[in-house]
């Protein structure tokens, strides 16, 4: 084998032995707004996953036929899943206590 040969099979093996190598790393260290931005993007998503299945959960109750008793003119009524707002401006403490309550529906209903 000539020299060109002996190279070219030498850099072939070195790059195949490197490539796993590296693979799994990052080829720098992530800054640290680097990583408080991916922090932040993962908890967004974790927020619009909570208010789609909350969304979901809403439009899925049933409030029950109106009353027209003398009683009942002083309750509000409960708004339908179609009458509610959107969800988008709910901060994650708003979607928290709205998921205790249907929690809380969910077991009176059961029981």
């Amino acid at each position: 084998m000539h020299s060109l040969e002996y190279q070219t099979l030498f850099i072939s093996l070195c790059i195949l032995h490197l490539c796993p190598l590296c693979e799994a790393r990052p080829l720098r260290k992530r800054t640290v707004s680097e990583v408080q931005l991916m922090h932040n993007l993962g908890e967004l998503k974790q927020v619009q996953e909570r208010r789609e299945w909350l969304q979901l959960r809403l439009r899925g109750i049933h409030g029950g036929p109106a009353r027209a008793s003398s009683g009942d003119a002083g309750r509000r009524r409960r708004p339908r899943p179609e009458e509610l707002s959107d969800l988008r401006d709910m901060t994650p403490v708003d979607i928290q206590s709205a998921l205790d309550v249907l929690e809380k529906l969910l077991k009176s209903k059961k029981s």
